[in-house]
Order: C-alpha cells, then sequence, then structure tokens
C-alpha cells in the first residue's frame, strides 16, 4: 500500500460554488438502455471545456469533479455582476447543449432537467497531498448543503441558487435589487439543525420553473 505523501498546508479566502446536475441517474439510466451512454461522457467533455474557457476570463479554477457536477474556488471579494452574467451564461450553454446533445435520445426524459447550485464563501485549508492540491473547510459543506437543499419544497429547483445572506450582502450592490428571494433551509449538520436563513434566485427561467412560481411564493 503506497503512503500519503503530505507536503504542506496553506490557509487561503474563496467563495465557493458547487453545481450538481438534476436527474442525472435517472438520465444515465435510459442513456444505458439505449446504448447511448457514450453521448453522455461527450456531454460532460463539452461542459468541462466551456468551464476551462471560461476560467482563462473570469476570477475562479476548476477545484473538484463531483461525478454529477463540479465544485469551482472564486475570488473571495468577487464582483456580483460578472458572477451573476457567468451563471446566467453557463444556465444557457447547458440547456442548449442539453437539448441537442442528450435530449434527442432520451426515451424518458425526467421531468426536472437542469442544474442547481450553492454557494457559499469563507477560509479553506489547502493541502498538498501526493502532488495534488485538495481544499477542505466549512465553506465547501455549506456550498454542497445548499445546492442539495433547493429542491426543498420546490418540485422544479432547475436553474436556480441558493447562497448564504453573508455572500449576498457582499455582492448585492453590483446586482439588481430584489432580484433573489429570502428562504429558510434545514442544512445537515450545519447550524445546529436550525433553521437557515439563505438567499434564492432563479438563473433561468423556464416553463416549468415559471409555472411552478405561485406554489414558490407560498412554500418559500
Amino acid at each position: 500500500m503506497s503512503k500519503i505523501k503530505l507536503i504542506s498546508t496553506k490557509e487561503e479566502k474563496h467563495t465557493v460554488l458547487s453545481f450538481d446536475i438534476c436527474s442525472s441517474t435517472d438520465i444515465l439510466e435510459d442513456l444505458h438502455r439505449t446504448e447511448n451512454i457514450k453521448k453522455w461522457s461527450s456531454f460532460l467533455v463539452l461542459i468541462k471545456d466551456y468551464l476551462r474557457k471560461q476560467a482563462g476570463e473570469l476570477p475562479f479554477k476548476m477545484y473538484n469533479f463531483t461525478g454529477d457536477g463540479w465544485i469551482l474556488l472564486f475570488e473571495y471579494d468577487l464582483n456580483g455582476k460578472l458572477l451573476l452574467n457567468f451563471l446566467e451564461s453557463f444556465c444557457k450553454f447547458f440547456k442548449n447543449t442539453f437539448d441537442n446533445k442528450i435530449m434527442p435520445v432520451l426515451e424518458s426524459p425526467p421531468e426536472v432537467i437542469g442544474v442547481t447550485f450553492g454557494m457559499e464563501r469563507g477560509n479553506l485549508i489547502k493541502i498538498i497531498m501526493n502532488q495534488r492540491s485538495e481544499y477542505i473547510g466549512r465553506a465547501i459543506n455549506v456550498a454542497c448543503r445548499l445546492q442539495t437543499a433547493i429542491k426543498d419544497n420546490d418540485k422544479h429547483p432547475e436553474y436556480k441558487i441558493l447562497m448564504t445572506k453573508q455572500l449576498y450582502n457582499q455582492i448585492k450592490k453590483d446586482i439588481p435589487k430584489k432580484s433573489f428571494v429570502e428562504v429558510k433551509r434545514n442544512l445537515r449538520n450545519i447550524a445546529g439543525g436550525n433553521k437557515f436563513l439563505c438567499m434564492k434566485k432563479t438563473l433561468l427561467k423556464t416553463s416549468e420553473n415559471i409555472k411552478n412560481k405561485i406554489t414558490l411564493r407560498v412554500q418559500k
């Protein structure tokens, strides 16, 4: 068994974005059944290439592929307008690419198709281990929990983001007023199990999540 070689540790400040592809298990099962699984691999490569190109122009780096999405690390003091422009553009790219590459070969398209996002900022510990950079810290945990919690009380969570209020307060001067709404969520192992106040926004409007808007106002 090879030994894990720890070289160094360093504290860094980052804004963490976690995103996940909705209904990926159902989509993969469908593609396996119809022997179209290679199309999914090609689809993920297109997403990766898009993110790499954007990372060359915006202040973020691709940290980790999670199997159904990625974790991106932005600069701590990021500009809110640049962030929202990136998120909205990415949602449009994802939808157009999915509609062109994957949707035509699906036999049973799931009801929810798209991506969901969670975002937080804070201190992370960077660990150089076996010549690879790893990050640990509360900001990653919270971003991932927020991304998962979008679907709570929301039958159509696609193309929506949850972020912490502290992050929202940092960027709100750069974005349109009333572009986010305040919601409450239970985040596992966060805030001692108490309700967690966070901010929610629809990044790309579809016929499904617009139709669900009235329900969200009642059960947000």
